[in-house]
């Protein structure tokens, strides 16, 4: 599965992903200053989730999880540093079951997760 990290997510995460996982930076993509409509266009076209901290791409009705190879928004303190976000990532990762991505948007927190589909 690939996976698109946004700006707002420390570049060293991509580290979290191991095979048979890939994960982008929108740095990678020169997209780190992009609109929203921008990332989550290139993610469709590449058939890539998004992984993100703004609540924006939380929205069902602007970015519906049916019309996305899925949205995972972190909702974690803004005062977090980049170790912090890292290990709220990994927890979700460990617990996740990655076939319920696709076409998903997923709030993870701390200690729990829910899916929109």
């Amino acid at each position: 599965m690939l996976f698109l990290l946004d700006a707002n997510m420390p570049y060293s995460a991509k580290g979290l992903f191991g095979n048979p996982h890939e994960a982008f930076h929108v740095r990678d993509l020169n997209l780190q200053n992009a609109q929203d409509n921008d990332i989550i266009l290139w993610a469709k076209q590449h058939k890539t989730a998004l992984v993100t901290r703004d609540f924006d791409f939380a929205n069902i009705l602007n970015f519906p999880p049916k019309d996305n190879a899925g949205i995972i928004v972190l909702k974690i303190p803004y005062f977090y540093t980049a170790l912090d976000i890292k290990r709220a990532l990994k927890n979700f990762l460990i617990k996740i079951d990655f076939t319920s991505i696709p076409k998903s948007t997923i709030i993870a927190e701390e200690t729990r997760f829910r899916i929109k589909k």
